[in-house]
């Protein structure tokens, strides 16, 4: 591996768990606070909508860029060296406040930021072979604490300082990965002739993806987990509200499910350490802990099943984030690895995001917030039993290497 270590030399979680640290936490100032910043501006609800679903469709159009430029051009530590600097360079052009290319460039600010987690999962996967002791679930609970903390930490900020330093904030944040960036390997290229005769376009690339059934079916069931969160994880706020509940109670539940996250992928890296897992099992114990937050708040009444719901389904998502990684990384065409993994993890987190808000959206404006608990209830269920049939048919065959 080109500019690799010595097997077991060297420990590379310690630099991945800062990188995901920072990532998140200025991933949560951009995503988190982007419409509570628009509106102090005057910016109507209707159109934060379309600015956030262009910020969506963004990371969709960018995500393969950036996957394809990483198997065949630049090593992934490179290309998100120079994310970076464009991120930088945009953070402080919004911050000069030029109203007239403002939301443009926001939206290019979302496509470069964005890919970063799925490029960093894909180089995490890769990383393995040089670091046995690097385990997905310990480092992207870094992510965890990092998203919660900076929650907490901005929304203080912006109380008591306003919003001036909103894209200053985001720009200090992605220019501290810096160094832990450099600290991590310089991976080979898949995609190079030095290495394989058969050199893939990106086009190419697509079709190879196209023609993978077990890379498809990996497809399917994320974007049927993201489909059947989202219409509970978006719209949380009216179903707080329902039950009479406010912002504090809002606020509360969302921070214990990032608490039980953090832990529960903590306490998988461990689990995944002394005993081991597939990752069919991982998304098994995905699937069926999903399941179990649309039953609770579907059957049981008051404030408390929301807190509880919400753990479960964060419980869920540290099975999920280990899972679907693997899953990706073992579908994957090696020559393109990278954009495999990362394009399977942003095409069904973006297009099960989308259709949940959309139909979440105008079944909760047409018969009320019970609607998006029986939605998310019943794609959970049909997941489980796809999953399963396809445990039986399938995928209980791949081989274990």
């Amino acid at each position: 591996m080109s500019g690799g270590v010595a097997l077991g030399r060297r420990g590379y979680s310690a630099p991945f768990f800062a990188a995901y640290f920072l990532y998140y936490a200025g991933y949560c100032v951009f995503s988190s606070f982007i419409v509570p910043y628009l509106t102090q501006l005057g910016i109507s609800a209707t159109l934060c909508g379309v600015i956030t679903s262009l910020t969506l469709l963004a990371n969709l159009l960018m995500e393969p860029v950036g996957g394809y430029i990483t198997d065949t051009f630049l090593t992934t530590r490179k290309y998100l060296l120079i994310c970076i600097g464009l991120i930088s360079a945009l953070c402080v052009t919004l911050w000069a406040e030029r109203p007239l290319v403002s939301i443009p460039l926001l939206v290019l600010e979302a496509g470069l930021a964005y890919p970063f987690s799925q490029l960093m999962d894909a180089w995490v996967d890769g990383s393995r072979a040089l670091d046995p002791g690097l385990i997905y679930s310990r480092v992207r609970a870094g992510g965890s604490i990092g998203f919660a903390a900076a929650s907490i930490a901005a929304g203080y900020c912006f109380r008591l300082f306003g919003w001036d330093g909103y894209f200053l904030i985001q720009a200090g944040l992605f220019c501290l990965m810096i160094p832990f960036l450099l600290a991590l390997p310089k991976l080979e290229l898949g995609n190079r002739r030095e290495q394989n005769q058969d050199v893939l376009s990106m086009a190419m690339a697509f079709r190879v993806l196209g023609k993978n059934p077990r890379y498809l079916l990996c497809l399917l069931l994320c974007t049927l987990y993201w489909f059947s969160h989202r219409p509970i994880g978006s719209f949380l706020s009216l179903i707080v509200q329902d039950r009479a509940g406010d912002a504090g109670v809002y606020g509360a539940v969302c921070g214990a499910g990032a608490v039980v996250e953090c832990l529960g992928l903590l306490a998988l890296a461990v689990f995944q350490r002394r005993i081991g897992c597939s990752q069919w099992f991982l998304m098994g114990g995905a699937l069926a802990a999903g399941l179990l937050r649309p039953i609770c708040f579907w059957l049981l009444p008051g404030l408390w099943p929301l807190y509880v719901g919400q753990c479960l389904q964060s419980l869920s998502f540290a099975f999920f984030f280990s899972g679907s990684v693997e899953c990706f990384a073992r579908t994957a065409d090696r020559r393109v690895r990278s954009f495999s993994i990362s394009m399977g993890l942003t095409v069904s987190s973006v297009a099960g995001t989308i259709g949940a808000n959309l139909l979440g959206g105008w079944l909760c404006d047409l018969l009320g917030s019970w609607t998006i608990v029986l939605l998310s209830l019943g794609v959970s269920a049909g997941n489980c039993l796809l999953f399963l049939a396809c445990w039986f048919l399938i995928l209980h065959r791949e081989p274990s290497s």
